[in-house]
């Protein structure tokens, strides 16, 4: 695991300025505090810190061929290293390092570019030919490690972070439309967009080559919801149980100490029950806090115990929280609203302190088996639709905007007013008004003229129907999957969580984001994946029947874990002083106006309903805290 940066001559002529590559490297040192190197070619500079995982004393980038032809940057790990590696060996390759970075460069010259496909694991990496004159740049198939790029005067440049291209001179800092949009819309901003127009987010499963016709963008891989195999729950659930457990153990491959993010969710018992069959008493860890309706660690201790798993679990405070959110806010380089995410990068601190650099974590559950209740949702509305339009109109959503506020994590009047809300003839687009923050149709009362004038024309459901061509013809809930798979799962989860695991050198790995367990959910028919009245309906089968330990288990002590979404108590933190005192702070009404961005009494409004209780607008919140930091310069000070 590391941070990478380059930079190459797009048209073969310019040569490129030796002097910019270590300014960039060095604001990504932690991504890489274990060692440090570049290589400057005429038309190419390549540069990577590293986070030693494999092969600690063996594996310094840039990595060379024998030949010195072949030069290599990379982030990341490649699960099935050693079965390539092994068919590499039996044609007579010969490997000087017992690293997977060396793997790039004897498979490139092997089979060019179409080595890519064969690749098991989370990676970025820019691969230069030098007697090509070609450079490969690539990002895994599902975006668990981000990849920033970026064009100007005739150079391409990228880059793990944004913070690394903002050391460009002339970097050009204006504002992407889209990017604010879908921020407003979503609380982060999805892949192809940032926040700035001049940078863009390298896809999952594409690539970028630069030879000597120019830059040529492609994919390599993408999930295909539309083949399906015929096979019973069973088989589906059998073969489940087997595939969790063979990612785990791969992805547990290192030459230090691995430990297990547990909560009290099926995901992350998952994790920790097949990575505790490989390797006995792993350590786990919690985040833990005071407020009970937040808390899981009561749950991960109960289950970490029945695996004999040494626990250590993290208690996080109000206190702890607002000093640190601000700070958060500024290293994620652009908005990213969810406060959780401050919580996330405490968790990983705590993790490096306790002398682990690897983690495993059970992201990418929901998206595989269908875990969000968005996607539930979206199917009972085909049922809703069933009522007239004038009685959803006039009786239910008078009804539900008069419900009271509720409390706590996600209260069921917010979950069943953002149904009602979401309301549209076109159930894709409704099933983005569920997770729609900011609604489109409320921005000319929230934002100013001149926002409305940069961002207004600009609807953030263009996060979703950029897609909609690839699954027109798929089933619905396959769809939405999918939807789920290329907006949320890179976008959010996996961007926010590298960010904050990297901050504190620890590599995030996610076992459920296998080459091989995806493939096989993907063509599963619907009868075998999905069951309308329950959350991860195959997952926890297959758990329950796949697992020894499990089956050692009390049923009762099963039934007993009930999981929501990782959130930080906000609503109830907002009841006393200390953060209420800190969002105010920020969203003063001086501020609001210096940035000109958003109303500053619609603000107050929607601040002073969260605090009397009136309405929950903690995500509303969220986005606009996250966007005035950004607009005033918080993020670049």
């Amino acid at each position: 695991m590391c941070g990478i940066a380059g930079y190459a001559s797009l048209n073969g002529e310019r040569p490129v300025d030796p002097g910019l590559i270590e300014p960039m490297m060095a604001t990504m040192l932690h991504r890489g505090p274990d060692d440090q190197g570049t290589a400057v070619f005429e038309q190419v500079a390549l540069g990577n810190n590293r986070l030693s995982i494999l092969d600690l004393a063996g594996g310094h980038q840039p990595m060379f061929s024998p030949d010195g032809d072949l030069v290599v940057v990379y982030n990341g790990e490649i699960y099935n290293f050693p079965e390539l590696r092994c068919e590499l060996e039996a044609r007579g390759r010969r490997f000087a390092t017992n690293c997977d970075t060396e793997l790039l460069l004897h498979l490139y010259a092997e089979q060019g570019r179409s080595f890519i496909s064969r690749l098991d694991g989370m990676f970025t990496f820019a691969l230069y030919d030098r007697k090509q004159q070609r450079l490969l740049i690539a990002r895994d198939r599902f975006g668990v490690k981000p990849l920033y790029y970026m064009e100007q005067q005739g150079v391409l440049y990228f880059a793990s972070e944004i913070k690394a291209l903002r050391t460009v001179p002339g970097f050009d800092s204006t504002p992407d439309p889209r990017g604010i949009s879908t921020l407003l819309g979503l609380m982060y901003i999805p892949d192809p967009w940032s926040v700035y127009r001049s940078v863009h987010k390298l896809r999952p499963g594409h690539y970028l080559e630069i030879n000597r016709k120019g830059l040529e963008k492609g994919e390599y891989h993408d999930l295909d919801f539309g083949h399906k195999e015929d096979i019973s729950r069973q088989e589906a659930v059998s073969q489940t149980g087997l595939l969790v457990r063979q990612a785990v153990k791969r992805q547990m491959l290192a030459d230090v100490p691995v430990g297990v993010l547990i909560s009290g969710g099926l995901d992350s018992r998952s994790v920790l029950t097949a990575a505790s069959e490989v390797r006995p008493g792993l350590n786990s860890f919690t985040i833990s806090f005071s407020e009970s309706e937040f808390d899981e660690g009561g749950e991960a201790a109960l289950w970490a115990g029945l695996l004999n798993s040494p626990h250590q679990p993290m208690l996080y405070r109000e206190d702890e929280f607002c000093s640190q959110l601000l700070g958060r806010q500024k290293h994620l380089d652009e908005p990213y609203a969810l406060w959780c995410n401050t919580a996330s990068a405490a968790m990983a601190r705590f993790i490096h302190q306790q002398g682990y650099k690897v983690i495993l974590s059970g992201d990418g559950g929901d998206e595989l088996f269908l875990g969000y209740p968005t996607v539930h949702a979206a199917n009972a509305a085909k049922l809703y639709h069933l009522l007239p339009s004038a009685i959803r109109d006039r009786v239910i959503k008078p009804l539900a905007r008069g419900l009271p506020a509720g409390s706590g994590r996600l209260p069921a009047t917010f979950k069943l007013k953002s149904f009602v809300e979401a309301d549209h003839h076109d159930l894709f687009r409704m099933f983005f008004g569920f997770k729609e923050v900011v609604r489109y149709a409320d921005w000319p009362k929230l934002l100013t003229p001149e926002a409305l004038a940069l961002v207004g024309e600009h609807d953030p459901y263009i996060a979703f129907s950029q897609y909609l061509s690839k699954v027109k013809e798929w089933p619905f809930i396959d769809a939405l999957s999918y939807f789920d798979f290329k907006v949320f799962l890179p976008g959010c989860s996996f961007a926010g969580a590298d960010n904050a695991y990297m901050a504190s050198s620890v590599e995030l790995r996610v076992p459920f984001m296998d080459n091989q367990l995806a493939e096989f959910i993907t063509k599963l028919p619907l009868k075998a994946r999905f069951h309308p009245l329950k959350l991860k309906y195959l997952l926890h089968r297959a758990f329950q029947s796949e697992f020894p330990a499990v089956k050692r288990v009390d049923p009762r002590t099963l039934a007993a874990y009930k999981k929501n979404g990782f959130e930080v108590p906000g609503n109830t933190w907002l009841k006393h002083g200390k953060f209420i005192d800190l969002l105010r702070q920020v969203l003063s009404p001086k501020r609001l106006s210096a940035t000109g961005f958003f109303r500053p009494r619609e603000v107050n409004h929607i601040l002073e309903d969260q605090l009397e209780g009136r309405q929950n607008n903690e995500r509303v919140l969220q986005v606009i805290m996250s966007l005035v930091l950004f607009l005033d310069g918080s993020y670049q000070a």
